[in-house]
């Protein structure tokens, strides 16, 4: 299920049951080699993509990639703010 109760999106539980993530998340270490291993996962979807939906279908997928991800920055400089406004009290 993508969402919870609340309506909320259950991003964390999505990332935690991914083998990759598991995976390179073993040792509690992310190497230069497991980043590179990714975001060559990521891409070989894409280009998967690419091969298997329509022009419609791609576009509805690259706004759906775009928004998760500003959603992430978002969310990452919205903590970020936080630890500063701890920082300046």
């Amino acid at each position: 299920m993508l969402f919870n109760e609340q309506g909320i999106i259950n991003m964390d539980e999505l990332i935690a049951q991914q083998p990759s993530f598991q995976k390179i998340m073993a040792d509690g270490i992310v190497t230069e080699e497991e980043l590179k291993e990714q975001s060559e996962r990521v891409i070989n979807l894409l280009h998967e993509a690419e091969q298997r939906f329509s022009e419609e279908e791609q576009q509805f997928i690259k706004q759906l990639f775009a928004e998760t991800n500003v959603l992430s920055a978002i969310y990452h400089y919205h903590e970020l703010q936080n630890l500063n406004n701890y920082g300046n009290l």
